[in-house]
Order: C-alpha cells, then structure tokens, then sequence
C-alpha cells in the first residue's frame, strides 16, 4: 500500500498522505533538483516513514534503475 495518493491540482500534482492531512505538491520543488514528482513521492515517503513508522516501499524496478 502507498503512504499517499496523488491528485491532479492547478499547475502540478499534490501527494496527500493516506494516514493524516500531510500534504506536499509539485509546486513545493524547484526543477533544478530534479524530476518534481520524484521530489514530491521522496518526501511523502519520508513523511510516512519517519511520523507513521511506514516502510518505505521500492518498486523492483528502482533497484535494476541504478545498475543501468
């Protein structure tokens, strides 16, 4: 199960926490850092992780991406 869900919002996407009302959006990140949902689900997943005490969940492809 995912710690977020994703919703469509003017200009980006917001990542609503599925435990509490955390949530973080597209438009919190600068594009210089990177990929902006990318940014977002880290720190939903982060959130999650440290506040709910959630594993962090890594798809199998996440793993083979950094042996390409």
């Amino acid at each position: 199960m995912k710690a977020y869900r994703i919703e469509r919002i003017k200009g980006g996407m917001k990542f609503n926490c599925t435990h509490c009302t955390h949530s973080v959006s597209t438009l919190d990140f600068d594009p210089k850092s990177g990929n902006l949902r990318t940014q977002a689900a880290t720190a939903i997943n982060d959130h999650a992780a440290k506040t709910h005490h959630e594993p962090l969940v890594v798809s199998p492809s996440d793993g083979l991406r950094s042996w390409r």
